[in-house]
């Protein structure tokens, strides 16, 4: 298994540093000849940004001002002083609230955004670079691809009362038709390289002239496709476009990794929301963050594989089960089963989906070593127990289940109020498709505000025996390792909103585990021995400690 994995680490590691040397600009070498960018390091240019139904600009001087209407062309705002060489500006990022757009906008046709940085002379203003970018695509909704109401017929008391008839209106004048729609937020700037490249390399790849022409950047991808704003006559469209410059090998690198994705949504069928997810990451983060994610998702795989690969062992190898909690197996298989529904029903991402299952199929394996059906004379005429090992009466380990038992349903009568109180505020306060959607919704939201009930009877058990040496602590310390990644996931990388919640989760519940393995850690198995049962039928602990 180790030299599989160092056989992994190994090709991802030589796939990252073909992606970065691939990357590289090729910098002039001594003696060589090289080529600099065309605009001075201490140039100052404007950017002016025009929304267009064509795709090709007019001349600057024909471009609308602001406030002007054109039929096909609305100038949405512009950047002055920019230096194009600075990788940090203090101008304010662009919002335009309310767009006043013309009656061919919204013909359900393409928009372009037309960006050029413009340099200020004593004839006027010249162009410098320009760049077209399709700004529009075609959308349809979540909130119109699956009708949403409110379940109890009536609206909230603090209903936004525009909000719903715009809502409304769009919906019947839609219905479930895609429609040209806009993004939120776009990123514009330079792309910077102050060191001189290698002119013979750069002709190899079509350079023709000593100037370095380096293209404008235009960020489309920061907003996701189901956050765009679909364009219809009465309904408020807004943009905000950010000031960002970028160096060259980041921008090659965005542009490699953007068209990979898109051939994979393409040949693969990987769905919308993940591939969207991913070139938000990559494109609207900085290398050191983007460095580390895709570090953190090898290590993750990585680790991975090496807690289920431990974990599949340890069930194997085990042949008594004292120690082991089967309510917690059950509870998490149960959670399993939500999850999977919930982010089925959410219709967004599928790669999460697809590892829920994969754990539920583990978490069934589990509970097959861990129980069994036991036959009984009495109707129903079999009972789900426990495997115990030759050491452990069934006596005792029924004890260790009722103990459970109680810890647990203390747990919940403190964690049941809040479910009831959190699922009843989205009932009254939130639009769902049906009953079944708000059912599945507040069942992973109980899975998950009651995750302490899935792990604690463990925690309970742990406290039980005074002992943690029964637990499979490899793995728990791959999965901890994993929890913790999935932590950076959490902050970095879109998933369903619910889904999230475990992760934190899982840091508390691994948390008590190392705090009681520190409080037992002198409870060795060589200090226990069984204790029979009192005369009087006490209940006396499980296990006893012996004076040195």
């Amino acid at each position: 298994r180790k030299i599989v994995l160092l056989a992994v680490f190994g090709y991802f590691s030589y796939e990252c540093y073909l992606i970065w040397d691939h990357c590289q600009p090729v910098v002039a070498g001594p003696g060589a000849k090289g080529a600099k960018s065309d605009i001075a390091e201490d140039a100052r240019l404007d950017l002016r940004l025009l929304l267009s139904t064509l795709d090709k600009p007019p001349a600057i001087d024909r471009w609308p001002k602001l406030g002007e209407s054109d039929p096909n062309h609305v100038l949405v705002g512009q950047f002055t002083s920019v230096s194009p060489h600075d990788d940090h500006h203090e101008q304010p990022d662009l919002v335009t609230p309310n767009l006043v757009l013309g009656e061919k906008f919204y013909q359900n046709r393409s928009l372009y955004l037309h960006v050029s940085a413009l340099r200020q002379g004593a004839e006027g203003p010249r162009v410098v670079r320009t760049r077209t970018e399709k700004l529009s695509r075609q959308v349809l909704q979540a909130s119109r691809k699956h009708k949403r109401r409110y379940l109890l017929g009536r609206l909230p008391p603090n209903a936004n009362m525009t909000k719903e008839r715009l809502d409304d209106f769009a919906e019947e004048k839609l219905g479930t038709a895609s429609i040209s729609s806009l993004p939120k937020v776009v990123e514009l700037g330079f792309v910077t390289e102050n060191r001189e490249l290698d002119v013979a390399r750069l002709r190899e790849k079509g350079l023709k002239h000593l100037d370095l022409a380096l293209p404008l950047f235009v960020n489309t991808l920061v907003s996701p496709r189901d956050e765009y704003q679909p364009l219809l006559e009465g309904l408020d469209v807004s943009l905000e476009f950010r000031l960002r410059n970028i160096g060259l090998a980041y921008w090659t690198l965005q542009q490699t990794l953007t068209l990979a994705f898109d051939d994979a949504e393409k040949t693969y069928g990987m769905n919308e929301y993940d591939v969207d997810s991913f070139k938000q990451m990559i494109t609207g983060s900085s290398p050191w963050k983007i460095t580390l994610v895709y570090t953190v998702a090898i290590l993750h795989l990585i680790l991975e594989v090496m807690a289920v690969s431990s974990d599949i062992s340890f069930w194997k190898a085990k042949t008594s089960f004292e120690g082991i909690s089967s309510s917690s197996v059950a509870l998490q298989t149960t959670s399993s089963i939500i999850m999977f529904l919930y982010v089925r029903e959410q219709e967004q991402t599928k790669m999460v989906m697809y590892l829920i299952f994969a754990k539920f199929c583990l978490q069934v394996w589990k509970l097959r070593k861990l129980t069994m059906f036991k036959k009984i004379p009495r109707p129903p005429y079999f009972k789900w127990v426990n495997r115990s090992g030759a050491e452990t009466g069934l006596e005792e380990m029924q004890d260790i289940e009722d103990f459970e038992r109680r810890c647990v349903l203390q747990l919940f009568l403190v964690l049941v109020p809040v479910m009831v109180a959190y699922c009843a505020y989205r009932l009254v306060f939130e639009k769902f498709r049906s009953w079944w959607s708000w059912l599945i919704l507040s069942l992973a939201v109980g899975s998950q505000v009651g995750g302490f009930a899935i792990m604690t009877p463990q925690i309970f058990l742990n406290h039980r025996l005074k002992s943690v040496e029964h637990l499979p602590w490899r793995a728990l310390t791959f999965q901890a390792v994993n929890t913790f990644i999935d932590d950076i996931f959490t902050l970095f990388i879109r998933m369903p909103e619910i889904h999230k919640y475990s992760a934190f989760r899982d840091d508390i519940i691994f948390i008590i585990c190392c705090a009681q393995r520190w409080m037992y850690r002198n409870n060795s198995s060589s200090n226990k021995k069984p204790l029979a049962e009192d005369d009087d039928h006490s209940d006396p602990p499980l296990f006893t400690r012996e004076k040195d």
